[in-house]
């Protein structure tokens, strides 16, 4: 018996007190996110032939590996559909937001006040000349016009937010980034580079989640390297090569919102990054899609509303004729065409205010007697040019102030064949049309107008702006509810406007695919809740096939309690086996020893 018995007891020890700091590593990191349990591997150590005979004892027991207990095919699967999962995750909380936002089971929803708005015009219509009726009806379209205003406001500042989640986002993706890089090269020198035979398994885990962590922002690709390294790219472009990072940069991008999109790219050459899957790639498409979508069914539908509502009140006459009118709407260039005018203000689109081919009636108003004077002025836009070849009609041409087919020269010659030098008919610095009676004799109506130039200018209209956030009531009507227009003529009881525009409510618009105002709404509540419901299945789709991926990797590669303290149980007994061998063997030498 030499000295090497003693030995082996001794790895015995050492060997099973190794064994216990795997198990404790484990029972320490039993809530631990992303690690995976840990088994040390024994082998038994190779003898020598024993002096007294022939065979071969061996030496004890040594620690041959830790393994990392894990799949990479689990691992994938659950970081592939935590991509998912995030992607519906940030869908589902959009949808919910959109539909706080139209709250249609409380008693201030849109539809509440587009109703109340046309009961308070119907009674309107009933009763024309009561001052206090037409208050009333003032304060719906203010109320309506605020719902309006709050809603376009309330998807504005959304968009505006998401905008700014895509910035964080880009952040966060760029730390995630920079720490797998960095576990890259602490790992790498940690195992040299797989020449070492041992794997630094407590940093794979952190970097695992961190790989996992950036899954749920976008969908990249990972692989890894002989050398123990991960790469990681998106669309067949690096990310991160073993300790090297090309971050994830910004471009900021103006838009006709008025924000600065926050546009992610590339940083090696500005190219849009534009991942398919993930949290970044929800919130570039609620930014650039879901949220515009509805805002432009909103805006539709305010725009569309304005635009016939102003095209039939603005051919009406309120209680008193007008002594001076000023239009609420200037062109940019007053050369254009009129079908053609752009119009001044905060991203008002081409195409908003549509003038055609048509006749305006002018009614010029004489109060001594009572008796209105009808002239019509041509709106030629019929692309041809006219008896005396003057071109389609523009509304001014400062170069040639006295054109004859401007409209503006149009509508003094008209009116000047009335009542000559009474009526003065003038541009102001933002090319806003204005005409004036310069006499206490006389004053102005509008009368049918088929052109809807009227509308366009802003001439007699109700409504001022051209989308939902812009939507307001005109204040001039506000200041004296008298111009509140409800008639065709001068003639006490007269209330065809308002009769006209009470139809306005069950007509089917060109511009709103055939639907009426209501049924565009109601159709755009049932799109938000289609869409918000199909989200919703799809969130629950994904949460399940999470659950079930993380079932999958947490069976084999997480730690069971019971387990480890059964091990903990063995490693124990078994301690104090070889403990009790090494107290014989010392025992035994002592016996030798006194001989």
């Amino acid at each position: 018996m030499g000295f090497y018995t003693l030995s082996i007891g001794t790895t015995a020890l050492l060997t099973l007190r190794y064994g216990l700091d795997v198990t404790g590593q484990n029972l320490g990191n039993v809530d631990t996110p992303g690690y995976s349990r840990q088994r040390m591997n024994q082998v038994a150590s190779v003898g020598t032939t024993s002096g007294l005979s022939n065979a071969i004892v061996g030496n004890g027991v040594w620690v041959g590996s830790v393994k990392r207990i894990g799949s990479e095919f689990y691992e994938k699967q659950l970081r592939q559909a935590t991509t998912t999962d995030e992607f519906n995750g940030q869908l589902q909380s959009c949808y919910t937001m959109l539909q706080g936002m139209v709250n249609e089971l409380s008693g201030n929803a849109l539809s509440d006040s587009m109703s109340n708005f046309w009961k308070a015009m119907s009674n309107f219509s009933a009763n024309s000349e009561s001052v206090a009726i037409r208050s009333t009806f003032l304060a719906e379209a203010q109320q309506l016009t605020a719902r309006f205003n709050k809603m376009a406001q309330q998807l504005n500042s959304y968009k505006a937010d998401t905008n700014e989640e895509i910035q964080g986002s880009v952040q966060q993706i760029n730390q995630l980034l920079n720490t797998i890089a960095e576990l890259n090269h602490t790992i790498v020198n940690s195992e040299v580079g797989g020449a070492s035979g041992r794997t630094a398994n407590d940093l794979r885990d952190q970097r695992g989640e961190a790989v996992k962590e950036l899954y749920g922002y976008m969908d990249v690709d990972v692989v890894e390297e002989a050398n123990g390294s991960y790469i990681v790219s998106l669309h067949g472009r690096n990310l991160v090569y073993f300790d090297q990072v090309k971050e994830v940069g910004i471009e900021r991008i103006p838009t006709e919102s008025g924000i600065l999109a926050y546009q992610p790219v590339f940083s090696t050459d500005k190219y849009p990054l534009k991942p398919a899957d993930g949290k970044l790639a929800a919130q570039l498409k609620m930014r650039d899609e879901i949220i515009p979508s509805y805002e432009k069914d909103i805006d539709a539908l305010a725009g569309n509303f304005m635009w016939e509502f102003n095209r039939i009140y603005s051919q009406g006459i309120g209680l008193e004729p007008f002594t001076s009118l000023t239009a609420k709407n200037g062109p940019v260039n007053p050369e254009a065409t009129l079908n053609e005018l752009r119009y001044a203000g905060p991203n008002i689109p081409a195409g908003t205010y549509q003038i055609k081919n048509g006749n305006l009636e002018i009614l010029v108003y004489n109060k001594n007697t009572g008796e209105p004077t009808t002239v019509t002025i041509e709106i030629d836009l019929d692309g041809r040019p006219g008896p005396n070849g003057e071109p389609d009609m523009i509304l001014w041409d400062p170069d040639n102030p006295d054109a004859s087919h401007s409209l503006l020269n149009r509508i003094q010659s008209a009116l000047d064949k009335v009542v000559p030098g009474v009526f003065d008919v003038t541009l102001d610095r933002h090319y806003q049309l204005g005409i004036a009676s310069n006499s206490s004799e006389y004053a102005f109506a509008f009368g049918n107008d088929t052109s809807g130039v009227l509308a366009a200018l802003g001439l007699n209209t109700f409504f001022t702006g051209h989308n939902a956030l812009s939507m307001g009531v005109n204040q001039d009507v506000i200041d004296n509810p008298s111009l509140l227009a409800a008639a065709k003529s001068f003639e006490k009881g007269d209330n065809d406007v308002a009769i006209e525009l009470m139809k306005l409510r069950d007509q089917p618009l060109a511009n709103l695919k055939d639907m009426t105002l209501e049924d565009h709404y109601l159709a755009t509540l049932g799109r938000l809740g289609s869409e918000a419901n199909q989200t919703k299945n799809l969130k629950n789709l994904s949460c399940d096939v999470v659950n079930r991926m993380f079932v999958q990797r947490e069976s084999l590669s997480g730690v069971n309690e019971d387990e480890e303290v059964t091990k903990l149980i063995v490693y124990q007994r078994a301690f104090q086996s070889a403990a009790k061998f090494i107290s014989t063997v010392d025992q035994l030498y002592e016996t030798l020893i006194n001989m």
